[in-house]
């Protein structure tokens, strides 16, 4: 989450690439476990529409729960000098691998999860959560993060939950693995002395 970042016009904010590395383990760890078959995961990500032709409607969240989903998702990988979460359409492809891999028990928890946001941000913020002003976002997903009031633990674990998908739907468009990774489709022989700077990109795999 980064609050110097312009919402209304996407602004360039500084990069981290550490925190989007973070954010790639994450999926690793999380995401793919939550997600369990790997080869259901691949079948369902050839069959998701490019992200420049997500029109519709969503085919398993509400509208307005995929809304939310996409403002989480800005949240946790906004535009910087590659494009965010929303810019590659990473909430609809959530939606998608909810409604193809998950089970009825994780499909109820992921709603029950929104639903619960939604209902901190009304009582704490006095309208929900796609609506208030971007720093009190961040200050509920804080808070969120960190299992705090007026969140739980069950929060918090739904919360790394979603980053964990946010995290896999990113990684896994092109612009994520081409932009923000470094990204070869036959990878030359191995180097063992590469120069690293901060600049410097993770490989995509």
């Amino acid at each position: 989450m980064q609050q110097n970042r312009d919402r209304a016009g996407h602004g360039p904010a500084q990069p981290d690439h550490a925190r989007r590395t973070a954010l790639m383990r994450i999926g690793a760890l999380c995401g793919l476990a939550a997600l369990g078959d790997l080869g259901l995961l691949a079948d369902a990500l050839a069959a998701t529409p490019a992200a420049g032709k997500q029109a519709g409607a969503p085919a398993f969240l509400s509208p307005a729960e995929l809304q939310l989903t996409g403002v989480l998702a800005d949240l946790v990988i906004p535009r910087t000098d590659t494009p965010g979460a929303l810019d590659v359409g990473a909430h609809r492809t959530v939606d998608h691998l909810l409604a193809v891999c998950a089970e009825a028990p994780a499909q109820a928890a992921y709603k029950a999860g929104l639903a619960r946001i939604d209902a901190a941000a009304r009582t704490h913020g006095g309208k929900g959560f796609t609506a208030l002003p971007a720093a009190r976002q961040v200050a509920l997903l804080q808070a969120l993060d960190a299992g705090s009031a007026p969140f739980g633990p069950a929060d918090q674990g739904f919360f790394r939950q979603l980053k964990g998908y946010v995290a896999f739907a990113y990684y896994t468009s092109e612009a994520g693995a081409t932009q923000e990774l470094a990204y070869l489709p036959v990878p030359g022989g191995f180097k063992g002395d590469v120069k690293v700077t901060r600049s410097t990109h993770a490989w995509a795999i």
